[in-house]
C-alpha cells in the first residue's frame, strides 16, 4: 500500500486506462480461419430464401456470428459478451 502512495493521481489514472483498453482489445484472430461453417450457411441460407422466395429475418444475424466464428473462434463472444458497449 505505501507504494501506491509514491504514485501520482496522473500515472494511476493513465495505468487504469491502459488497462481499459487492454480488457477491451479484441481477440486474436485465428492464424487459419475456418470459412467453411460460414460458406455453408450462406449457401443454404440462399438456396432456402430462393425456395420460400423470402428471407429468414435473423438471416444476417447468423451470418455475422458465423463470420466472427470463423475469424476469431468461438472465444469471440466470451470477450465480446463482457464489453459494457
Amino acid at each position: 500500500m505505501t507504494e501506491l502512495k509514491k504514485v501520482s493521481d496522473e500515472e494511476l489514472e493513465a495505468e487504469l486506462e491502459r488497462r481499459k483498453k487492454v480488457k477491451n482489445a479484441p481477440p486474436v484472430p485465428l492464424d487459419q480461419p475456418n470459412f467453411e461453417p460460414l460458406r455453408k450457411m450462406i449457401i443454404e441460407g440462399t438456396r432456402e430464401s430462393i425456395e420460400n422466395e423470402s428471407e429468414d429475418d435473423d438471416f444476417s444475424h447468423y451470418v455475422y456470428e458465423a463470420a466472427m466464428d470463423a475469424v476469431y473462434g468461438k472465444n469471440f463472444w466470451v470477450w465480446r459478451n463482457k464489453q459494457d458497449w
